[in-house]
């Protein structure tokens, strides 16, 4: 089941089979008024609490039609002010943390200047009431009304509605810009709801326990991880055959359409093992040629189980993995998601960008994935004590730290001694992931660099 669900129904009988389920955070309403349709849509305070006792976290939406076809009325500045001192009473009454999220609705497609004016106006009075209060403001909605809103200061958190389509979602999704997307089909088992993903960037998304912390004030090691997204999107004109295993030999489970999206897991090979759900279940294999990245990046080829004889090298066929992944940073505003993934896999935090210095977040992230604990910092040097000392007689794959005289230090993956110098695969090589060769006492370029040593996990 998906880690993070929002539904438009009490869930408070269905708590601890969600959490039993794997879900992670419900998020619930507020409004001003339930309909006959819905009549369930708010949450209170009593429901609230029994989520908390379950063990799930909590986001809160406000939306009262949002704008919903083409009623743009219902986002002016004034409207604004009105739902946002609901929102905040709503707030009160359940007991949300400061430091969480309350998100707004806009539930259209707008896109036109006069129609992103009114929104602009809505959120700023929105974030005028909110903001003081202790809580971030978040908006669903289009990629487009997500970066007009974030983009003039209201809002803090982003969530994509499902509808692909909408103007300006599938740009923002190849970027860290959004927290959350929504899934389609919605499903209804054990309640009504739609499923969520999160943010390759991101594991705040302004959650919180009802009375209790918002995830934001917690310190890193405290918060339970949704596992990072990897969103593709089939390419194939007549459709895409997924396999039940990693080859062409393996019997065809079914097509799957053109522009259909997905979820990968992991990688053999050419082979990417598929989500069709979302849910974090495997259904198949599908050949990665005619899979394009939405968000993410490939996942790392599925680590082989540990042996004596394998162990630590599959730290090493990661970075390869990466290598061939030809991960660079990202000229200009944007960031590369995939290396703000790899900085999510330490202390720097998630959406750190892209320029901060990431050979150490690489290093990290590849310990990580071959199931090894790393340093969890984005210092290069940290990794001089990691581990044990291979500097008389390393090994390809080993860990090799350089001193950056006067200016910190490098990390990478030790691949062959070369005498005076040493090649090593490495994040942040030119701003990219590539094979360079250090000198162990000299420099490069203006850059004096002196080996510090060589380390095995």
């Amino acid at each position: 089941m998906h880690k993070v669900i929002d539904t438009p129904w009490n869930a408070a009988a269905h708590a601890h089979d969600l959490k039993s389920a794997g879900v992670e955070t419900v998020i619930r309403y507020f409004n001003h008024t339930n309909s006959a349709k819905l009549p369930e849509k708010r949450v209170d305070k009593a429901e609230a609490a029994a989520l908390a006792e379950a063990g799930l976290k909590l986001v809160t939406v406000f939306q009262q039609r949002g704008g919903s076809g083409g009623n743009l009325g219902d986002l002016t500045a004034a409207s604004g002010t009105r739902d946002a001192e609901r929102a905040v009473g709503l707030a009160e009454a359940i007991e949300q943390p400061a430091g969480s999220a309350i998100y707004f609705a806009v539930d259209h497609d707008y896109f036109r200047s006069a129609e992103l004016a009114s929104i602009k106006a809505y959120f700023a009075a929105v974030k005028a009431i909110v903001g003081p209060k202790g809580y971030r403001v978040g908006v669903y909605g289009s990629g487009t009304v997500g970066r007009a809103v974030r983009d003039a200061g209201s809002v803090d958190l982003i969530w994509l509605a499902a509808a692909r389509g909408w103007s300006g979602t599938r740009d923002m999704l190849q970027t860290d810009a959004w927290e959350l997307y929504q899934i389609w089909p919605p499903i209804n088992d054990p309640l009504p709801h739609d499923g969520n993903t999160v943010s390759p960037a991101w594991h705040d998304y302004g959650q919180f326990v009802p009375g209790g912390t918002a995830t934001a004030d917690l310190p890193p090691e405290e918060v339970t991880r949704v596992p990072n997204a990897v969103i593709m999107t089939v390419e194939a004109r007549s459709g895409l055959r997924m396999r039940r295993g990693p080859g062409s030999g393996f019997e065809v489970e079914t097509v799957v359409e053109n522009g259909t999206q997905l979820f990968a897991v992991g990688r053999t090979d050419e082979w990417v093992q598929v989500d069709l759900q979302g849910d974090g279940m495997a259904d198949g294999f599908m050949h990665g040629d005619y899979l394009k990245v939405v968000s993410g990046g490939l996942p790392a080829p599925m680590p082989c189980p540990q042996t004596a004889t394998s162990g630590f090298a599959q730290a090493y066929q990661v970075a390869n993995a990466e290598l061939a992944l030809g991960v660079k940073e990202i000229a200009g505003a944007q960031h590369n998601p995939r290396i703000v993934m790899y900085h999510n896999s330490t202390s720097a935090g998630a959406g750190t960008a892209d320029e901060v210095a990431w050979c150490s977040s690489f290093t990290n992230y590849c310990v990580e994935q071959a199931g090894f604990q790393g340093t969890d910092s984005q210092w290069a040097l940290s990794w001089e004590s990691w581990g044990q000392d291979a500097t008389a007689d390393p090994r390809e794959g080993d860990i090799v730290v350089y001193e950056r005289v006067g200016a910190g230090g490098h990390v990478g993956f030790f691949v062959a001694d070369h005498g005076d110098t040493i090649a090593t695969l490495g994040g942040n090589q030119s701003n990219r992931v590539k094979i360079s060769h250090y000198p162990k006492n000299g420099k490069l370029g203006s850059q004096t660099y002196k080996l510090r040593g060589i380390r095995r996990g």
